[in-house]
């Protein structure tokens, strides 16, 4: 019974850590720690020294591995130590969402639903700021010092808030199909509306290109007739807007813009991994050792935009290729089979939408700052868990 009643609690923050994400490092951290500590609650009570098991646990320990030896190579050991830290954190994390979900259908829908309720404020907040120049939560300024306006809702910055919404708006896409009540695709075709024209108004071309794929990874397994239709669709709409054809033409400019930027951003953090290759720099450094490797003509210290190469830079390929496996496993096992998986439950295309933002989301990392972003790094163990633990149900549902 007291298993019981901790189990909702750990419910409860869950929806905290959700609002969080959205909101402010401080919820999402102090949600994430109650979780944990949950958890290893439970486990003391039940005297139970053995963590759940899952497809991705081998990989979890590597990665632990491989970040302490560059926690202890690293010439900034107090900024490495950060960094480290952050690691049995996200797994600890990872862990407790797994055995919360566990089996659990009713608790795996009850999470769907508070996506869709903290989707929706935030969603609307991103309007009430395209509207008024602000929103209501942090009272962001909308960025208006450039033509474009993009909005950021409650989230720092606009990148980040299309990172948000390419990860959770393929979720909504279960709306086409037949299995789903009138009542339920009416509660969330406004979901849809308003994150699609938020994604827009973000101007956010890295997430453009996320859900791009999203959208068409999730059409092409559930409906091929319209797979291209749909992308194709998309992308006459963003070029009609007067921001979007502004960020699509910018790609081609040699003004010194985002792209020189992130040309120069890369540059640098490829001289990192010139010199150290396997095992980087050490784990939290890239800002520390980036004045030594970066051009000349450039004058800002920043993250590499691009989380893969600066993944590589500060923990090596050999931590960068580890890391990789976690999300390449996860995948691979919830993409087999998913058609059978679809047509056994309605969440079959819930698991489909959670596959389909997870991979936009990494697609966008590969030109931004994702895997870096405290909230949206908790994001990405949320949807891991989730896509582990809705696969896992629906495996066994269609094997009987």
């Amino acid at each position: 019974m007291l298993i019981k009643r901790l189990d909702y609690i750990s419910e409860f923050f869950l929806f905290v850590l959700m609002v969080g994400i959205t909101v402010n490092n401080a919820p999402t951290e102090v949600a994430s720690y109650l979780l944990i500590f949950i958890f290893l609650l439970k486990h003391i009570i039940r005297r139970d020294i053995k963590l759940p098991s899952s497809p991705i646990n081998i990989f979890l320990y590597m990665y632990f591995i491989v970040v302490l030896v560059t926690l202890v190579r690293s010439s900034y050991f107090d900024e490495s130590i950060k960094g480290f830290s952050r690691v049995p954190k996200y797994i600890f994390l990872y862990l407790a969402l797994v055995e919360l979900f566990k089996n659990d259908p009713k608790r795996m829908n009850r999470f769907f639903w508070i996506i869709m309720i903290v989707s929706t404020v935030t969603f609307i907040n991103g309007v009430f700021q395209s509207i008024f120049g602000f929103d209501f939560f942090r009272h962001n300024l909308i960025d208006a010092p450039t033509s474009l306006r993009r909005i950021s809702s409650s989230f720092v910055h606009s990148n980040d808030f299309g990172a948000y919404i390419i990860t959770v708006l393929p979720l909504t896409f279960l709306i086409f199909s037949s299995l789903i009540s009138k009542r339920k695709k009416l509660t969330i075709l406004p979901v849809i509306l308003l994150g699609f024209y938020c994604l827009l108004r973000t101007s956010s071309r890295g997430a453009w290109l996320g859900f791009l794929v999203a959208i068409i990874i999730y059409f092409f397994i559930y409906k091929k007739k319209v797979a291209l239709l749909i992308p194709v669709a998309l992308l006459v709409i963003i070029m009609i807007m007067p921001q979007g054809y502004e960020r699509i033409t910018s790609l081609f400019r040699q003004e010194q813009n985002t792209v020189w930027e992130r040309t120069k951003l890369w540059q640098g953090a490829w001289g990192m991994i010139k010199e150290h290759p396997i095992l980087g720099l050490g784990v939290n450094t890239f800002s520390k050792n980036f004045p030594q490797y970066k051009p000349v003509d450039y004058p800002d210290l920043r993250y590499a935009h691009n989380s893969y190469l600066q993944m590589w830079a500060e923990i090596g390929l050999l931590g960068l290729i580890i890391f990789l496996a976690i999300p390449l496993t996860i995948l691979a096992k919830a993409f087999r089979g998913i058609k059978k998986k679809i047509k056994a439950s309605p969440q079959g295309l819930t698991l489909l939408g959670a596959i389909c933002g997870y991979v936009g989301f990494l697609v966008q990392s590969g030109m931004d700052n994702n895997l870096f972003s405290l909230v949206l790094t908790t994001l990405f163990w949320v949807f891991t868990a989730c896509i582990v633990s809705w696969n896992s149900y629906l495996k066994n549902k269609v094997n009987g």
